[in-house]
């Protein structure tokens, strides 16, 4: 009997070492361009903790997690898919909101963005991410209704997998791209001018973007996760979501 608790307690040891100093992070794609910011500030107190992370549209990585994938925290786009996950027993945290997103249109061609959201009508192809799988593509198709001008373009729109495929195609062969004003603060985009590249769409025209974060079940027993959970819900985090673009 004592040899079978020996080896319990060192397969418990085993398991817990095995994530120790990891965390396997699931965001949204539009977080894309704050998170190397996010994570060498987290770098700065936990240096020894090696932080993944997976982007994609927030209903996709929800599957995953669905389907066992181990992820740690999930960072979604909107609330919808971390209170599911909750009341699912796959997530052990009430979600909680760390940042409001902003909508944007982009173009690299000549187009006339004074316009804001009606400037899309009579372009041929209008990138937006997958309103079922994408809460920034939800709210995408939200605007151009409450805009009154989505039946004009509705067969003009082009489906991108996540938010910032709609950017990657508004990059090369769309006319325009809605996408995540987080974005356009990214260094690789300095190029690109308010006014002549984006415009903010009207926040009006859709409802807030909620961002929800959780803890997951793979995550409930790893103290590196709950650091984290708790770096991204402070002070400093706050600022550069700010930076970013993003409302706190």
């Amino acid at each position: 009997m004592k040899k079978i608790f020996f080896s319990l307690v060192v397969a418990a040891i085993a398991a817990f070492n095995l994530n120790a100093g990891k965390i396997n992070v699931f965001a949204a794609a539009n977080v894309t361009y704050a998170f190397g910011e996010l994570k060498a500030e987290f770098a700065k107190s936990n240096p020894d903790t090696n932080v993944t992370v997976t982007l994609g549209a927030s209903g996709a990585l929800s599957t995953q997690v669905k389907n066992g994938a181990p992820a740690d925290v999930f960072m979604a786009a909107n609330m919808k898919f971390v209170q599911d996950l909750y009341d699912t027993k796959f997530a052990v945290t009430k979600p909680v909101v760390y940042a409001q997103g902003a909508l944007a249109l982009f173009t690299i061609r000549d187009i006339d963005l004074a316009k804001g959201i009606n400037a899309v009508e009579g372009l041929k192809a209008i990138a937006i991410a997958n309103p079922e799988t994408a809460p920034y593509g939800k709210a995408s198709i939200e605007a151009l209704k409450n805009a009154k001008i989505y039946d004009k373009v509705e067969k003009n729109i082009v489906i991108s997998k996540s938010i910032g495929d709609a950017l990657s195609q508004a990059l090369s062969a769309a006319d325009v791209g809605f996408i995540a004003a987080s974005a356009m603060h990214d260094k690789k985009m300095a190029e690109y001018k308010e006014g002549k590249n984006f415009v903010l769409i009207d926040p009006k025209l859709y409802t807030p973007i909620d961002q929800g974060m959780v803890i997951l079940k793979h995550g409930e027993n790893n103290p590196e996760a709950k650091a984290f959970y708790d770096f991204i819900r402070s002070d400093r985090a706050k600022e550069i979501f700010r930076k970013f673009g993003y409302n706190i």
